[in-house]
């Protein structure tokens, strides 16, 4: 092949790439738009737990005085889940599961006849979750779970929540604790 013919396919050639790089590009850029996560921290902690923000609004956020507790709250409107959780620091249990356990035991008044419990883990983390048919005699079909998280001192104890809920769905109870990242602080 002669120097000139291979130019010459060279620049037929090259809109072809050009036009392959430009869309590879745009799939990185949307990727990284896909993944845009929200951060959560108390000064006190080490690390920023993260969150993809998808679908999410922060409603709440409650830091104490002494940057050692804090509390958030958000909804997934498209979804129709509340996602809130404390951070704090770790005392009373010092594993996940001992944290679950915890939990568990201790409670809440606004547990009204806890069906279906399941105690388990998912991707390391142990949770439980249960189904509440109604709530202050409403019928509201609220699938709950509970996720405790623990990390260099801190503790996560987070509350998935859906009304209306179907069994199909559970899924996306497992895609949020999946989800959950943990970055040091710089």
């Amino acid at each position: 092949m002669t120097q000139e013919r291979g130019a010459n396919i060279l620049i037929k050639q090259l809109p072809a790439f050009c036009l392959l790089l430009t869309l590879f590009q745009l799939s990185i850029a949307s990727r990284a738009l896909a993944e845009e996560r929200i951060k959560f921290t108390v000064p006190a902690a080490p690390w920023r737990l993260t969150l993809p923000k998808g679908n999410l609004v922060v409603e709440q956020q409650q830091v104490s005085p002494n940057g050692r507790q804090g509390y958030y709250s958000m909804y997934d409107e498209k979804n129709k889940m509340s996602i809130s959780f404390f951070i704090e620091p770790v005392k009373n249990c010092k594993d996940s599961k001992a944290c679950r356990d915890m939990v568990w035991k201790l409670g809440n008044s606004s547990w009204e006849n806890p069906q279906q419990v399941i105690q388990s883990e998912i991707a390391g983390v142990s949770y439980f979750e249960f189904f509440m048919p109604t709530f202050q005699g409403q019928p509201v079909k609220q699938q709950n779970m509970y996720a405790e998280f623990v990390k260099d001192g801190f503790w996560v104890d987070m509350h998935i929540s859906k009304i209306l809920y179907r069994a199909e769905e559970h899924e996306l109870f497992e895609q949020v604790i999946k989800s959950v990242e943990f970055e040091p602080k710089k």
